[in-house]
């Protein structure tokens, strides 16, 4: 591994992580302050969501005109100067709901187009033996700035405003641009011969196809979508009513419980690191294990009704899932050669966002309707389903991954 590369997009992933929740946290309080409405408030995750969704399909259709690391390099771009234009021209762009709308729309589309390119970069650029330690090391790097942007972004805003801190935003993006100029000149292997233009609709179904047709794709998929209704369970509404009603807490309790999650969240990623090399030979049997322990926690995390158990457990959970989240990642990206991950990647987001923002509803009516403690072994139970899929793909831990070529073919 080129230890340069993967620095320059250690730096691009995590200025771009780091200025999403910058850009989310001012947005939304700005919309939230100045209207007093929470329908207008809620209007930013709406737009985000409806326009990641609209680039997930059309994505597929930029790939087949141009060539992946120019794509990449122009969608990163055009993001910060959207931006740069949105941090010039706030005094004038803010006071108008649907200008300020118009702006988050176009953001968020080359956000939703740039994302499953700069996920597919490090199968690229990092060795299949090491892709543990590297996927390890940026979820660690991951978990920790959205820690700090969300817990010091509010203040931030409180003390300097919202466009202040916009413009921090800015030039987190523009740091990301840069670093990602360095890695695809550097990057081996880049598609920037002639193409052969595909249909529109091949195209948008072909990200899909794999999805559906390489096995450990389509069972690993299966699993990210059980666990993406299990995962719903930890949104901030349930969680509040989880420590008032179970735990008999105030809100300050909401606060360490995420706070604690996040704790074993970064200390989970520093022992994937620590462990990469035994992960990344027992990826299979790690998924499965991961899955199992979590499913384990979960469950006595939702029977249980002593407050510094939840939070020994919340801390407990981050290790399981970080191993869970870390070997389910490196079987996906070997499962399928580099070049085609961008549009499975796009397509495995638009289902899971899909999943996602169903079981969102699903599961509150769940709480309202049996009760909080429900929800949590309904999680704990879909997790327990995940990680026994895990072994329907154990075979593929005693060979090789098979490459999968972009005409279908194994290599």
């Amino acid at each position: 591994m080129n230890r340069g590369i993967f620095a320059c997009y250690w730096t691009a992933h995590s200025g771009t992580s780091l200025a999403d929740v910058v850009y989310i946290m001012a947005i939304t309080t700005y919309m939230y302050q100045e209207s007093g409405s929470a329908f207008i408030a809620a209007l930013f995750p709406l737009l985000n969501a409806a326009a990641k969704f609209a680039a997930g399909f059309t994505l597929p259709l930029l790939m087949e005109r141009y060539p992946f690391a120019k794509l990449l390099t122009w969608l990163q771009l055009v993001k910060a100067l959207l931006v740069t234009a949105l941090v010039v021209f706030f005094p004038y762009i803010a006071p108008h709901v649907y200008l300020l709308c118009i702006m988050i729309l176009l953001i968020a589309c080359a956000h939703g187009w740039g994302t499953p390119l700069l996920q597919s970069i490090v199968p690229r650029i990092v060795p299949q033996d090491r892709l543990v330690k590297a996927n390890s090391s940026l979820s660690v790097t991951e978990q920790s700035l959205q820690i700090e942007g969300y817990t010091f972004t509010g203040f931030l805003v409180i003390q300097i405003g919202h466009q202040p801190t916009l413009i921090l935003t800015a030039i987190l993006i523009w740091v990301s641009v840069i670093s990602l100029l360095l890695v695809t000149r550097a990057m081996p292997g880049d598609d920037s011969g002639p193409r052969r233009a595909k249909p529109n609709r091949k195209a948008i179904l072909e990200g899909w196809s794999y999805l559906w047709r390489i096995p450990t794709l389509r069972i690993v998929t299966i699993m990210d979508m059980i666990e993406g209704v299990a995962g719903t369970i930890w949104v901030g509404a349930i969680t509040l009513v989880y420590v008032k009603e179970v735990l008999n807490q105030g809100e300050a309790w909401w606060g360490f419980i995420n706070a604690s999650y996040y704790a074993g969240a970064i200390l989970g990623g520093l022992l994937t690191v620590l462990f990469s090399s035994f992960i990344q030979k027992h990826l299979i049997a790690c998924m499965a294990a991961g899955s199992a322990v979590f499913s384990l926690l979960t469950l006595w995390y939702g029977l249980n009704s002593i407050p510094i158990v939840a939070l020994l457990l919340c801390i407990g959970m981050g290790p399981a899932y970080q191993l869970r989240d870390v070997a389910q990642q490196t079987a996906f990206q070997t499962s399928i050669e580099p070049s085609m991950l961008p549009k499975v990647y796009a397509s495995r987001g638009i289902l899971l966002s899909t999943i996602t923002s169903i079981s969102i509803a699903v599961i509150g009516l769940i709480a309202d309707t049996l009760g909080i403690r429900m929800v949590y072994i309904i999680g704990a139970a879909c997790i327990a389903v995940s990680a026994g899929l895990s072994f329907v793909i154990v075979s593929m831990q005693k060979k090789p991954a098979q490459a999968v070529d972009s005409s279908g073919r194994t290599a």
